[in-house]
């Protein structure tokens, strides 16, 4: 009886078996966009269960199925589609735009979607940068996030940005955003070696929820950048990128005399060249020669962008690799960059796909020849101040018709070398110093996850940020300046510096996580983390003075240390080499924890919690503690908002805070303010002496940021309009500063942690599709930001403040950071033509004296940024552009001050203005009498007189590009082809009088290297 019950089983078994099997089937189909256009990467799962698949990048797709079964189809931009099986074999999907609404944002540590996250995020994907013919991405986000506010003072290739979100959090430290790469933090200083074309996006974390996770470094805001990656089951494919296109220099907005006029104000005021001449041989001189320098210090430069990725992946693994090659001449004639690099992103998981890791490499080289006395003070090694400054009168040509290199100035003759001649000199030095920077810049990543059970995972990350930079500055003993590097009276001249420094940057998080569902509704997700960090930096440098001609830039140039010379019947060892050497560690070590909880996709709360061990600090603050908690409500999912034109609705608000333990400012700064430290000095009555140099402060500790947010975040009929809006405020307190104590301990001040800032601000975002029919869809978008800055507490400072003799700005509590404190200039007196101040209690004077500064409402911070942009497409062209703006932000204009002075009329030009100088008794005009008794730096340095206005507008990018349709490549080896024509900093509308209105976020504006205008024209091939 129990063997027939056996093969009764058995029987049974069987034909279960084969009603299952015959019931499964392959399925496939082509899934595309609203436009038709296929989508590659589109995640396929069997309802209920974890099997699926991708679909591959012209969109087709195979699954095994049963019918009855139903397939998800869902991609990051686009509605879910649902689609139950029958006895089709074929199924083709048009997914729906959803507007970003279940975008995955990248947060601490984690992603989650749009409608979940409870923090103030704002995400920007590569569409908005990779065409972007910016050698950094900085450059590319300026005016595109609210709130983030970033500057260059440098229009050079490659050059550095500084970034400010949510205003200044510190007076001596550090205020720019914590940037991490693949998980991996990295310099935010330093970008010129990344390739924007491999940037898939970019997170900017603003409130405390976001930030506090990361303690002590998140206080001034995080920014995650994702690079791009290869999607499993995709075949292998390749996309090339090649730009070309011209850089020029900014218009000047400032009219310059020109040859005739220089000459005769000269004569006017009987100095310099014009004193010596009649009117005839002005005029005759005036119609030879008058040059306008910017010609000959700056060119129209060349854009070169070659990029080309290949991207593949099977069931288990995938891979993205790219090489790239960007080349910029600057407008600058002896400036411009060279980048090659390399990346790789490579993913696997096990069959199983509870093991999953991912290994990312980016290897980037460049090199670049600079100017760095950009923004100096000297004539003779600034060109952008010897551009506006340089006599027009004076020729560039040598007699055979070529530019000069030395302008008939004697080699060897100091006294040849006068200020009126600077343009000689800086062409000279162009033609023949050298001054080179050669980086390589690695930054890698490893990370692994495995889901040892149900809702429970184990991962780790390594990560390293390698950077390598190797500077050399020769100034060729050949060259006018050559003669006079080593002493006066040497052989040998000529100047060589060789410094190279070595940056590694160290990180491992290791990170056990417990997600679950319960009853459908209730989500929990909590992670403990314990992360370690370590810095490291080293770097060296020597510098000789003497060089041999004939072997330079070899190391048989330099001239022996020992040689003994006579001069000035001395003895003298005029060649004796100097040495510089620094070696620096810093590290931090943290465990923390997150936690987060979703309610029916209604409500949501998190929370995350932070211990940090930093090396900066010791005893009892070594370790900090950093908090913040956050929620939201879905309110479109509430029964009440049903029918109604919201799809999003949620209101978020938190509240915590975060650290910077980066209290100098420096990656390395305020290693050692712990520690008693001595050097040799001079002492009483001139001998030598050893002093304190550093007196510890055992108590000293990071800034602490506490941050509340509240913000509403929105989508209406059907995400046509989008936004967010937020509200928040910033408090730093325990600020780093100078305390002063008694003289007793060998030193007028200490370093401690006394103060407080508050950052107050609103931020908004918009987008708005305005048509969408008929081939036509129009849309705008634009975000704004306001903040208001105060200094609540300062350490040693007296009723006005802390107070920079001779300087522009002060300290006052009260006030905000970065506020004018000085003299209110009121024009001329038409009496006697000298200029006419406001004292302290607002009454007429013609004295310029300290006493009388008093703050302004003038602050060289912005306190109105964002930007605005629209998109016109019609069938297969797109016309689009992007506008920035700062407004409420002043500067001192130095530039101005030296064209208006006084005491630059013999060997510098000088401005248009000057000629509606007082000249007579009655005379209205706001220029003062020449000869006067203050000249340009004095107003400068106390007066408001030149303190101008430099809010713009600018016209960041604009681009028409030309989208081939699948139709016309049909026949074609390409799966996409686009073309496009762009121009970047086109129109810049500004009150500010010189080359360029960004300057950086400085009081003082000097002769730096203007924003170039680039036009481009590019194409974008995928096969």
């Amino acid at each position: 009886m129990r063997t027939k019950f056996s093969g009764f089983l058995t029987l049974l078994l069987a034909f279960v078996v084969q009603i299952t099997f015959a019931q499964e089937k392959t399925v496939s189909g082509t899934v595309t966009d609203d436009e038709g256009l296929p989508l590659p990467g589109v995640n396929i799962l069997i309802k209920d269960t974890s099997t699926g698949t991708q679909s591959d990048f012209d969109g087709n797709y195979s699954i095994k199925v049963e019918e009855g079964k139903t397939l998800v189809f869902s991609y990051v931009g686009f509605s879910d589609q649902e689609v139950i099986i029958g006895t089709s074999n074929n199924y083709n999907i048009s997914m729906n735009s959803d507007n970003e609404l279940d975008e995955v944002v990248v947060t601490a540590y984690k992603t989650t979607t749009k409608k979940r996250s409870t923090q103030a995020v704002t995400t920007i994907t590569a569409e908005t940068f990779e065409d972007r013919p910016n050698a950094s991405l900085l450059q590319s986000m300026q005016g595109q996030i609210p709130g983030l506010n970033i500057s260059s003072s440098s229009g050079q290739p490659g050059a550095g940005s500084t970034i400010i979100l949510r205003g200044v959090g510190s007076i001596n430290g550090n205020v720019e955003p914590l940037i991490i790469i693949d998980g991996v933090p990295v310099d935010e200083d330093n970008f010129r070696s990344l390739n924007p074309n491999d940037i898939e996006s970019v997170s900017v974390l603003k409130d405390a929820s976001a930030t506090s996770i990361y303690g002590n470094r998140g206080a001034n805001g995080v920014i995650i950048i994702n690079t791009k990656r290869g999607q499993f089951n995709e075949k292998l494919t390749f996309q090339y990128s090649a730009q070309y296109g011209f850089t020029e220099l900014q218009n000047l907005n400032l009219e310059l005399m020109n040859s005739r006029e220089k000459l005769q104000f000269q004569k006017s005021l009987d100095q310099g060249t014009g004193a010596t001449l009649s009117d005839a041989e002005i005029i005759a001189l005036s119609g030879n020669t008058n040059t306008y320098w910017e010609d000959f210090f700056f060119r129209t430069g060349t854009t070169n962008n070659q990029n080309l990725s290949i991207s593949s992946g099977s069931e288990n693994t995938n891979n993205f690799t790219s090489i790239g090659y960007f080349e910029q001449e600057g407008t600058f004639i002896a400036s411009d960059l060279k980048r090659f690099t390399f990346r790789n992103n490579f993913t696997g998981k096990s069959n199983d796909q509870k093991f999953t890791y991912n290994a990312n490499i980016n290897a980037n080289f460049s090199k670049s020849n600079f100017n760095d006395n950009e923004g100096s003070r000297s004539i003779y090694f600034n060109p952008y101040m010897a551009a506006m400054q340089s006599l027009p009168f004076l020729s560039p040509y040598d007699a055979d018709g070529s530019v000069t290199t030395t302008g008939g100035i004697p080699y060897g003759s100091i006294s040849g070398i006068t200020a009126d001649l600077a343009p000689y000199v800086l062409l000279n030095s162009a033609a023949n110093n050298t001054e080179l920077d050669e980086e390589l810049k690695i930054i890698g990543s490893l990370n692994a996850q495995y889901d040892f059970a149900k809702g429970w995972h184990i991962s780790n990350r390594l990560g390293i940020d390698y950077t390598h930079i190797q500077n050399l500055e020769i100034l060729n003993p050949n060259s006018l300046l050559g003669p006079f590097q080593a002493q006066t009276g040497a052989e040998f001249g000529g100047l060589e510096r060789n410094s190279s420094f070595r940056d590694v940057y160290f990180n491992n998080t290791l990170n056990l996580g417990y997600s679950t569902i319960i009853a459908d509704k209730h989500s929990i997700d909590a992670n403990i983390y314990a992360e370690y960090v370590k810095q490291h930096r080293y770097s060296f440098g020597f510098e000789q003075r003497g060089l041999d001609p004939k072997s330079l830039g070899s190391g048989d140039a330099f001239v022996d240390g020992t040689t003994v010379e006579v001069i000035n019947d001395n003895e003298a060892r005029p060649y004796i080499p100097t040495v510089s050497k620094t070696n620096l560690e810093t590290g931090l070590f943290s465990y923390f924890a997150t936690l987060d909880y979703d309610f029916d996709s209604k409500y949501g709360l998190s929370a995350s919690f932070r211990r940090d061990a930093s090396s900066r600090f010791t005893d009892d603050y070594q370790w900090g503690t950093f908090y913040s908690v956050s929620g939201r409500w879905n309110l479109e999912e509430e029964a009440f908002m049903q029918n109604t034109a919201f799809n999003l609705l949620k209101l978020r608000a938190s509240y915590g805070t975060a650290g910077n333990q980066r209290i100098t400012g420096g990656m390395f700064g305020g290693l050692n303010l712990t520690k008693n430290l001595y050097a040799f000095n001079t002492g009483y009555n001139n001998s030598n002496a050893y002093l304190p140099s550093v007196i510890a402060n055992t108590d000293l500790r990071w800034e602490k940021t506490a941050q509340a947010n509240i913000g509403i975040d929105f989508a209406l009929w059907n995400n046509k309009l989008s936004g967010s809006l937020d509200v928040y405020e910033k408090k730093t307190t325990d600020l780093f500063q100078s305390r002063p104590i008694s003289l007793i301990n060998a030193t007028s001040a200490i370093n401690a942690n006394i103060g407080s800032m508050r950052n107050r601000g609103v931020e908004a975002i918009l987008k708005y599709t305005i048509y969408d029919a008929n081939d036509w869809v129009v849309s705008v978008n634009a975000n704004a930001a306001y903040n208001k800055n105060e200094i609540l507490e300062l350490a040693g400072a007296d009723e006005d403040g802390i107070i920079f003799e001779s300087g522009a700005t002060a300290l006052g509590e009260g006030e905000s950071f970065g506020a004018f404190y000085t003299v209110e200039y009121a024009g001329v007196n038409p009496a006697n033509g000298n200029p006419l101040f406001k004292d302290a209690d607002g009454n007429l004077t013609e004295t310029l004296q300290d006493a009388d500064r008093k703050f302004s409402d003038k602050n060289y911070l912005p306190s109105f940024s964002g930007g605005f942009g629209a998109q016109v497409s019609f069938k297969n062209f797109t016309l689009s552009n992007q506008w920035v703006f700062f407004t409420d932000v002043y500067r001192n204009n130095l530039d101005l001050a030296d064209l208006e002075s006084n005491s630059n009329i013999v060997d510098r030009n000088s401005a248009a203005s000057l000629l509606n100088a007082w000249k007579q008794p009655g005379d209205i005009t706001s220029i003062p009498r020449m000869n006067g008794r203050f000249s340009g730096v004095d107003f400068i340095n106390i007066s408001d007189r030149y303190v101008e206005d430099a809010s713009y507008l600018r016209l960041r990018n604009i681009q028409l590009a030309y989208n081939f349709s699948p139709e016309i490549l049909k026949n074609t080896p390409f799966s996409g082809l686009n073309i496009y024509v762009q121009g970047e900093n086109l129109l810049t509308f500004s009150k500010w009088r010189g080359w360029d209105p960004e300057s950086g976020f400085t009081q003082t504006a000097s002769s730096n290297y203007p924003t170039p205008k680039i036009y481009t024209f590019g194409l974008n091939v995928n096969f």
